[in-house]
């Protein structure tokens, strides 16, 4: 059932979590010394590397990753195709790298240099062997000194050739880099592909204490990479689900091996890739994604997700901004701030009920003849989106904005959506009706709550509440509200979806 605002405990309870996700949100995320978190690969296969006017990323892109509350970056490097005969790097490559790396610190992200030639490194191991020494001799004494959040990965994912030798060619390369840099975080992975059921194969020097152990995880395969032109066995594949508990569970039995791993020995983690292709569904590319990122998380995981750009991307260069569901997945509002969390939940308990990112980016606004704009108005956050709507268009569904849940809903949940919204204009005579629902994000699109609110020309709070009649998986959820037959601007406020919350009396 859709109340109107009228009901004062329901709009107690909506205060009480604008007043607090306004405060948290407004706060960034510390960087800790010397620990990875949250990050997400970058520029691997960007034209910035063969024809700099020709890039899609952009030096600028930095600042906003670290924005989105990322805190650092792993920087994919192909430097084996620059190399002259004598596997020497050219100086405009360098200067690149040195633009990158300064960028990146500068807007206050650690960076990973990793150098990633390893299909090179699988099919031709004695000319992989010689490059990689030859690459790190020439990276390692340039970044002597820079400050300790560069780190270096020596190779990623050794399979192929590499995996008989691969603990020989860690080692050589490990003296070269301590050589000139004896303190410096190094990242190293297990062969065949950084597998975690390989963790036991690595070799690792006892005393030198400043490695990072790195694998990497896209399981299910078949999911993850269903589509993908490259796996000649799924190149052809499509509509492969996940979600079932016991694909859930499988996360955390998997995750917990690699945990004993790093208990036995004192080695900290990072999930150093992680993603779901495109070519699968989204609403269950984003409860994988969360479901890999909260694991990783639980478990004292630093992670970086695969990737920026390209494929399996977080950020759409063409809309130049993010891929609002998958980055909310990565990093869902309630737990970024995770400084300021204690604190925040010792006055003001909703923060622990919140299910979704309550930020007025977590809108998606889809539909012809729309566009949108953040604009100042009287909301949590002092800012509103004003989707301008040219006329109204035959079914109300033919615009709509969306917001996705990223937490779970289980049965028996008593839920609560809460936003502000108005139509911009002066008439206060004016009034539009816009169905509003919690819904399923993939069809058929299942509405798990549903009703209408009568919008006017002031702002005011809306609510939406209701009981969960069957379990659902983080993800999979929308909070949807369809605008096709409004015809003029209309604002919204970040949204805000709320499970078993209780406000106080």
């Amino acid at each position: 059932m859709f109340l109107r605002s009228k009901l004062p405990r329901m709009l107690g309870a909506a205060c009480l979590a604008l007043g607090l996700i306004s405060s948290a949100s407004a706060q960034g995320v510390d960087l800790p010394a010397q620990a990875l978190k949250r990050g997400v690969n970058v520029l691997g296969y960007d034209p910035l590397w063969t024809d700099p006017a020709k890039a899609r990323f952009q030096m600028r892109h930095l600042q906003a990753i670290r924005e989105g509350g990322f805190d650092h970056v792993r920087l994919n490097l192909q430097a084996f195709e620059h190399m002259d005969a004598q596997g020497r790097l050219p100086p405009a490559w360098f200067k690149t790298l040195d633009e990158v790396l300064a960028s990146a610190l500068n807007a206050g992200l650690q960076v990973i240099v990793d150098e990633h030639n390893f299909t090179d490194c699988a099919k031709a191991l004695d000319s992989c062997r010689a490059k990689l020494k030859a690459f790190w001799r020439q990276v390692a004494p340039r970044y002597r000194d820079a400050p300790d959040a560069v780190l270096f990965e020596i190779l990623n994912e050794p399979n192929g050739e590499a995996d008989a030798l691969w603990n020989d060619i860690l080692a050589e390369n490990l003296q070269i880099i301590r050589e000139t840099n004896p303190k410096r975080r190094v990242v190293v992975g297990p062969k065949f592909w950084n597998s975690m059921d390989h963790l036991d194969s690595l070799k690792l020097p006892e005393a030198d204490r400043n490695l990072v152990v790195t694998f990497h995880y896209y399981s299910p395969f078949p999911f993850t990479h269903q589509g993908a032109h490259w796996v000649a066995d799924l190149k052809n594949t499509s509509g492969v689900t996940w979600g079932t508990a016991a694909e859930q569970e499988q996360i955390k039995k998997d995750f917990d091996k690699v945990k004993a791993w790093a208990q036995k020995t004192g080695r900290p983690i990072l999930l150093g890739e992680f993603g779901a292709l495109e070519t699968g569904p989204l609403a269950q590319r984003v409860a994988w994604t969360s479901a890999v990122a909260r694991a990783a998380e639980a478990r004292g995981f630093g992670w970086s997700y695969w990737q920026f750009d390209s494929d399996f991307i977080v950020w759409d260069m063409k809309a130049d901004g993010w891929v609002k569901p998958i980055l909310n997945a990565l990093i869902p509002s309630p737990g970024a701030p995770v400084a300021t969390g204690a604190a925040a939940r010792s006055s003001d308990p909703a923060l622990d009920h919140l299910i979704n990112s309550a930020k007025v980016s977590a809108w998606s606004v889809y539909g012809d003849g729309q566009s949108t704009q953040q604009v100042a108005c009287e909301a949590t956050g002092k800012a509103c989106l004003r989707v301008a709507l040219q006329g109204r268009r035959p079914n109300p569904w033919d615009i709509g904005a969306i917001a996705p849940v990223t937490g779970d809903i289980r049965k028996g949940d008593k839920l609560q959506v809460l936003l502000w919204a108005r139509l911009d204009t002066d008439d206060t005579k004016a009034q539009a009706t816009v169905p509003v629902s919690l819904q399923l994000g993939a069809p058929p699109y299942t509405a798990l709550l549903s009703g209408s609110a009568v919008l006017t020309g002031k702002l005011e709070p809306v609510v939406l509440s209701g009981t969960a009649q069957a379990d659902q998986a983080a993800g999979t959820v929308n909070l949807s509200m369809q605008l096709g037959q409004v015809g003029q601007p209309v604002w919204l406020s970040a949204p805000f979806v709320l499970r078993n919350y209780t406000p106080a009396k």
